[in-house]
């Protein structure tokens, strides 16, 4: 998820700085404001004597329990209440960390700290401990049109609900011409777009009243077509319906349009998993290496996969898997051989691969790549957080 924390920080050592620095490079905090003002818990006290307090304020001091205490107390004088304030320290010790908690402090950091700590101090800081987990969003975006991305999206989405019998929404946002519904035989109650109109009025019951159901754990937000002028929604639109669809299901599949706009780049940069569909020529080649650059640039090592579609449709001109792995430096995670009988069939019929084709063996195929992209069992393990309280269990360190 995207935050839009105000934050603020005071380091007073290099280290602390450049970690904090990388922190603006963080996909989650893309839509932040970080100031960083060297110089500590001094250089903080002095800052909020003229200036409001942003909603976090992370500060070093490299002092001894007293020092830190001394710098809390001139905070306190200045500092707005409300506030998160993050300590980051060189003193290793629990009646430490309890004290500072019970003067205000949101979380104690022993350093040096990296920007995984950082952020998941920050992140600890706004955990309900009662909140629902968020399902996972998973986007699909083709390198050009007509390279099959729509279909894969309706059949991911179909796989994942009926092989963890968990909840899934599929959301196209094609609003003119979007295939979702069409691909699963099902008719939309109202098209999504008009759910967008204005963000505040955007609510789980108004999300319930645009949803499609297709069977127990697959609900779809599509269109049935419509040649409407359209104005382009809200970023803040977007990502509240995909925020709240995350709040009621465990699975968000996006399929999204083939055309570049405010809104689609912040729901890639929101976006667990992004799934690019390439097609082997050169102009596909071309245009996904546009979208792996921006990507690499932005989201860094986050998932981002590439699926191959009609790889064998002319095999004496056509780009190998190779050249896309050499060019792109993402070997494919998916290759689907051209088959237009099966796929017009399936169009035509409204079925997934898995209802209308059972056992033809590219159903396997489709269910482990719905494993790796759902995080499931043969996925690539994601990072796990930094525990906030693990350097009480480490060992006091030594010079």
């Amino acid at each position: 998820m995207i935050h839009r924390f105000s934050i603020e920080a005071f380091p007073q050592s290099k280290e602390t700085e450049a970690a904090l620095a990388a922190l603006m490079s963080e996909r989650e905090f893309a839509k932040s404001k970080v100031t960083i003002h060297f110089g500590g818990m001094a250089r903080a006290a002095k800052h909020y004597v003229d200036n409001p307090s942003p909603q976090f304020i992370i500060v070093e001091e490299n002092g001894s329990s007293d020092d830190i205490h001394k710098g809390l107390e001139a905070l306190a004088d200045v500092v707005e209440p409300g506030r998160k304030v993050i300590v980051i320290g060189t003193v290793n010790d629990v009646q430490a960390y309890r004290r500072l908690v019970n003067e205000g402090v949101s979380e104690y950091l022993v350093g040096p700290v990296s920007t995984a700590d950082i952020a998941a101090a920050i992140f600890g800081c706004i955990k309900d401990a009662n909140a629902a987990p968020k399902g996972r969003v998973i986007s699909f975006i083709g390198s050009r049109g007509g390279v099959g991305n729509s279909t894969l999206a309706a059949n991911m989405a179909w796989t994942l609900a009926a092989m963890n019998d968990e909840d899934v929404i599929g959301i196209d946002f094609d609003f003119n011409f979007g295939t979702m519904a069409l691909a699963l035989n099902v008719d939309p109650k109202q098209p999504v777009v008009e759910a967008l109109t204005e963000a505040e009025r955007i609510d789980p019951v108004l999300v319930e009243r645009f949803m499609t159901e297709h069977g127990p754990h697959l609900s779809v937000l599509s269109t049935a077509g419509s040649l409407k002028e359209l104005s382009e929604p809200s970023s803040e639109a977007v990502e509240r319906l995909i925020d709240i669809c995350r709040s009621m299901s465990q699975y968000v599949i996006l399929d999204l349009p083939r055309h570049w706009s405010g809104w689609l780049s912040s729901v890639l940069l929101l976006s667990d998993e992004i799934v690019v569909t390439a097609n082997p020529d050169l102009a596909n080649l071309r245009d996904a290496k546009l979208l792996f650059d921006w990507l690499k640039g932005r989201r860094g090592s986050a998932a981002s996969r590439l699926v191959l579609n009609k790889a064998d449709i002319a095999k004496r001109n056509q780009l190998s898997a190779k050249d896309f792995q050499d060019t792109l430096g993402v070997a494919p995670s998916l290759t689907i051989g051209f088959d237009p009988t099966l796929f017009s069939q399936l169009a035509n019929n409204g079925q997934a691969l898995g209802e209308g084709a059972k056992s033809h063996r590219l159903n396997e195929q489709f269910r482990q790549f719905a494993q790796q992209i759902g995080g499931k069992k043969g996925s690539i393990a994601r990072q796990a957080s930094p525990k906030l309280l693990g350097w009480l269990k480490r060992p006091a360190k030594t010079k």
